[in-house]
């Protein structure tokens, strides 16, 4: 099995930029990642099923993975509970994704992009996580979003 101390190891994917905060950084490549992810689920879900789909994202993502093995210099972190937690979010995000594909017939991505919504809600209610009067507001908006989308 790999073995991995990750706190000693950890290698960042981007450099330092001088004044700019690398997880603003990392928000911003992955809302633009996303945003591309979005718009391909949508014209390639008009062509092939939902299952297919799934199949073919997991089949664009194994180079990734492996990359990130080879990164990693094949040392695989073993903590149990992290490691459940990995793969139950690889479970329900694939269970996601097998939906989002399936709605994509319709106007969903807006809707769908709004789980971060959800992420908060459930850290507030079960890692009693504290929330300013603006991130209240931004939840409030969020669902009001929803509603007038759905119109």
């Amino acid at each position: 099995m790999f073995e991995m101390s990750n706190r000693n190891k950890r290698r960042d994917l981007i450099p330092n930029v001088k004044g700019f905060p690398k997880w603003l950084l990392y928000a911003l490549l992955s809302l633009f990642w996303w945003g591309i992810f979005g718009f391909l689920g949508k014209i390639g879900s008009d062509r092939i099923s939902a299952a297919q789909m799934q199949i073919f994202l997991t089949i664009g993502a194994l180079p990734l993975v492996l990359g990130c093995i080879i990164r990693l210099d094949f040392k695989i972190a073993t903590h149990k509970l992290g490691v459940t937690y990995a793969i139950l979010m690889g479970v329900f995000a694939a269970l996601g994704l097998l939906a989002f594909f399936a709605a994509m017939k319709s106007l969903v991505g807006p809707v769908t992009s709004l789980y971060p919504a959800l992420t908060v809600a459930l850290a507030l209610i079960v890692l009693k996580e504290k929330v300013g009067k603006a991130q209240i507001l931004g939840l409030i908006l969020a669902i009001a979003s929803i509603v007038i989308l759905s119109l």
